[in-house]
């Protein structure tokens, strides 16, 4: 029987039953108690909350793993990958396999400054931006670029470290907060996008990309209504295939990892960063799909070929105040619920959830009509224009056949 253990417990549900019903014997390291959520059979054990390439050996020596399973997205465990991807030499040696980013990658996927340099290298399409070792060549930053800026600490932990700054006193709260280094970069204007992807040693999937919303200075995608699939304009369609294409030629990732981008009012892409692991719009590439990342993850830990996920609904992600009830979803659609846990803290700890609507194209109609009813208060930010606006998004994508991205 195969041993393995899975580092980090985002959303481990969802990676440990494909492992077990793959014949694997499974341990999960995380910092929560994941015993209660995870249930019997699987073991769990503490994943130190300071890690470096000798502790992860012995930990992997303890539990006889066979195979180590990166699974990165809790708060605290962002700046892990680096660790993983320089002790995996270490680790094969000793008899166990992980599948994890290359170095390179693994450096670009956890440090903003690190992949504004190279996306400048390479060519990337990037927002303009300035790095500033130190306080005092922020101001001169901003004089070369303009107001607004973003401000973003050059590693940081998932929706903390940027700052949204729009005049001198913003600049000035803002340097005193950050750590340096920091890029100081434009804040275009357009809409947000994101895709996430798995890289094999030979090849890599894409899932729909997903709309995140139009930007704005909440530097928080989350508070927004998503949907997926969305259509990209066709030069922004062409840059982000160039870009994934490069990236995966010259720099190595294998294992899930996911880009953010805009596309500005002109049609131009723009990267704004990219993470090494499975993110927040999983629940709509798993909806709109059938295909969940996270168990496709871990069905190629065990060396199947993943699918090529194609988008068949429209699914679209509702900001829910906590206390606040949707209706029942219109016939011939579904609501999925992920409540919080351990295993997915964010709506435990920023007040509101995202249920996910999936929405056949036949039942656009619909959908429209009921979210036109929601009564006031029931989508975050009075959010039912929006939701309305991104369905439409959707099923415009599904009909020009535009579900998968590059």
């Amino acid at each position: 029987m195969v041993r393995v253990v899975v580092l980090g417990e985002f959303r481990a549900d969802r990676v440990v039953a494909p492992l077990r019903r793959g014949g694997a014997e499974v341990t999960v390291l995380g910092f929560a108690d994941l015993a209660p959520f995870l249930g019997p059979g699987v073991a769990c054990a503490e994943l130190p909350s300071a890690l470096d390439g000798h502790a992860l050996l012995r930990l992997l020596h303890a539990c006889r793993a066979d195979v180590a399973l990166p699974n990165l997205g809790c708060h605290g465990q962002e700046q892990f990958l680096p660790v993983y991807a320089r002790a995996a030499s270490r680790v094969r040696e000793a008899g166990c396999r992980m599948p994890v980013h290359a170095e390179e990658f693994a450096l670009l996927a956890s440090d903003k400054v690190a992949l504004h340099r190279l996306a400048e290298e390479r060519g990337w399409p990037v927002p303009r931006g300035v790095v500033c070792e130190e306080p005092g060549a922020v101001k001169a930053a901003v004089e070369e670029l303009g107001f607004p800026v973003l401000v973003k600490e050059a590693r940081s932990e998932f929706g903390s470290g940027r700052h949204y700054v729009q005049d001198g006193v913003g600049l000035g709260r803002a340097g005193a907060e950050v750590t340096y280094p920091v890029l100081v970069q434009e804040a275009v204007a357009g809409e947000e996008y994101a895709v996430e992807l798995l890289s094999g040693s030979s090849s890599t999937v894409a899932w729909p990309v997903a709309s995140l919303g139009r930007l704005g200075s909440d530097c928080d995608p989350g508070r927004r209504v998503r949907v997926a699939p969305a259509a990209l304009p066709a030069d922004a369609r062409g840059e982000l295939a160039a870009t994934i294409a490069d990236m995966t030629d010259a720099f190595g990732p294998l294992g899930p990892w996911q880009i953010d981008f805009a596309v500005t009012d002109d049609g131009r892409l723009k990267v704004i960063e990219v993470n090494g692991r499975l993110s927040g719009v999983s629940n709509m590439s798993w909806a709109s799909t059938g295909c969940d990342p996270h168990e496709a993850y871990a069905q190629a830990a065990l060396g199947q070929t993943p699918r090529r996920p194609r988008a068949g609904l429209v699914a679209l992600e509702l900001p829910v105040p906590n206390g606040a009830a949707l209706p029942p979803a219109p016939g011939g659609t579904e609501l999925l619920c992920f409540p919080g846990s351990p295993l997915n803290p964010a709506p435990c700890v920023r007040g509101f959830h995202r249920p996910v609507l999936k929405v056949p194209e036949r039942l656009g109609d619909t959908a429209r009509a009921w979210l036109r009813a929601l009564p006031d208060g029931t989508l975050l930010d009075g959010a039912a224009d929006e939701a309305v606006s991104q369905l439409d998004r959707g099923l415009q994508a599904l009909r020009q056949g535009r579900g998968v991205s590059g």
